[in-house]
C-alpha cells in the first residue's frame, strides 16, 4: 500500500511537472532539468523553475521572458524583463562536476525594410444556392416551387471606397421559379465585423519562443533589417522580428443587404405584353441575411429574400376584343423565400 501510495505521489507530481512546462527549459544538460533556479538582480530567487518562455511587457515591445515554476504541488508564473535576470543555474553539479549556469539574454531585434501594401478587399463570390419558399398563394398558383436550386455571381470591385468595413458589390443570378428560370439583377451592400484590406502591425519571436542558447543562429533574411538596442549582450539563436500581417483570420463574419430586378428567361407567360392589365407588371427583390468566409476561400450565408413575380396566364372570364381576341392577364406571386449559399470567395 505504502509503495501504491509512494508511486501515486510521484505520478502526481510528474504530471503536475508537465503541465507547467509550455517550453522545455534552456540547458542541454538533462539531468539537472529538474532543478533549476533564476537569480534577479533585486536579488529575488526563483526555484523549481520548470519552463522559461520569451514573451513581452503590457506594452508589447519590451523584452521577457515568463517564468514557470513549482510551489509546493501548484504551479505559479511570473513575468520579467529579460534584463532583470542576474543568472540562472542548476542548483546540483553538472555533468563536470561544476553548478551549471545558464545565459539567458535577449535577443537581436529586427523589422521588416519596407511595409508590404494592403490586401485587396475586391472580391468575386460564385455560390450555389438551395432555397424554401412558402406555399402558393396566388389565384393562378403561378408562384414558385417550394424548394428550388439557384446560383449566383457577385461582383465588388470597388473595395474600401465606402470605408474598411463595407463592401458594395453587383449581383447576377439565375433562379428557378418552378419550371420557369428567372435572372435576378441587383445591387449588393456587405458590412463586414472587422476591417478588410487592413495589415497588422505585429511582434514575434523566431524561430518561436522557446529558443534559447541554440548552436545554429538565426537570420531573417534580406526583407528585415536589424534595429538599434542598448543590450550589451544577446542571444543569436532567435530574434524578435516586428513584421505585419493581415489582420483577417480567413474566418471574416459580416451581415448583408440586397435589392433588384427580375429578368425573365423565354417561358410561356414572361412579360407584360399581350396582357390587359401591362401597367401591373413588375418584377423586383429585396432581402438580406447574415454570412461569413472561411479560410479566405469559402463563403457560406442564409438569407431571408421577398420577390415580386409576374406571370402572363389567359383569362377565361374576360370578354374577347376585336383588339385582342386571346384575352391575357398579368398575374403576380409575392414568393418569401430562405435561401443557403455556399462557394467561393476569390480576392483578386
Amino acid at each position: 500500500m505504502r509503495g501504491y501510495v509512494v508511486w501515486l505521489t510521484l505520478s502526481t507530481a510528474v504530471g503536475l511537472a508537465q503541465l507547467c512546462q509550455d517550453c522545455p527549459l534552456p540547458c542541454h544538460d538533462r539531468v539537472a532539468d529538474t532543478a533549476v533556479y533564476v537569480l534577479l538582480h533585486d536579488r529575488v530567487r526563483i526555484e523549481q523553475c520548470r519552463s522559461i518562455v520569451r514573451t513581452f511587457l503590457a506594452d508589447g515591445s519590451t523584452q521577457a521572458v515568463r517564468i514557470q515554476f513549482l510551489r509546493g504541488n501548484v504551479c505559479r508564473d511570473t513575468v520579467v524583463p529579460i534584463t532583470s535576470i542576474l543568472e540562472a543555474g542548476t542548483v546540483g553539479l553538472g555533468l563536470d562536476g561544476q553548478p551549471r549556469i545558464i545565459p539567458i539574454l535577449p535577443v537581436r531585434e529586427y523589422e521588416r525594410r519596407h511595409r508590404p501594401p494592403d490586401p485587396s478587399a475586391r472580391f468575386v463570390e460564385l455560390c450555389g444556392i438551395g432555397g424554401v419558399a412558402g406555399k402558393d398563394t396566388s389565384i393562378r398558383r403561378i408562384g414558385s416551387a417550394e424548394l428550388f436550386p439557384a446560383v449566383e455571381a457577385i461582383i465588388a470591385p470597388f473595395g474600401t471606397l465606402l470605408g474598411k468595413r463595407w463592401s458594395l458589390g453587383i449581383l447576377a443570378a439565375a433562379s428557378s421559379d418552378g419550371e420557369r428560370w428567372r435572372i435576378p439583377l441587383g445591387g449588393h451592400l456587405r458590412y463586414w465585423f472587422a476591417p478588410q484590406g487592413e495589415l497588422e502591425r505585429t511582434a514575434s519571436y523566431r524561430p518561436d519562443s522557446c529558443t534559447f542558447n541554440d548552436a545554429m543562429p538565426y537570420i531573417p533574411g534580406d526583407d528585415y533589417r536589424e534595429r538599434a538596442t542598448a543590450y550589451q549582450r544577446t542571444d543569436p539563436s532567435a530574434a524578435y522580428v516586428v513584421d505585419y500581417q493581415e489582420q483577417s483570420s480567413g474566418w471574416q463574419p459580416f451581415l448583408f443587404a440586397e435589392v433588384g430586378t427580375l429578368l425573365n428567361t423565354d417561358f410561356p407567360g414572361a412579360g407584360s405584353e399581350p396582357s390587359l392589365n401591362p401597367d401591373e407588371y413588375q418584377q423586383w427583390f429585396l432581402g438580406g441575411g447574415v454570412g461569413t468566409t472561411a479560410w479566405h476561400w469559402l463563403t457560406l450565408s442564409i438569407a431571408y429574400r421577398y420577390q415580386r413575380l409576374n406571370v402572363r396566364t389567359p383569362c377565361a372570364l374576360c370578354p374577347p376584343s376585336s383588339a385582342l381576341p386571346d384575352n391575357y392577364v398579368v398575374n403576380t406571386a409575392r414568393v418569401h423565400a430562405v435561401m443557403l449559399k455556399i462557394g467561393l470567395h476569390i480576392r483578386y
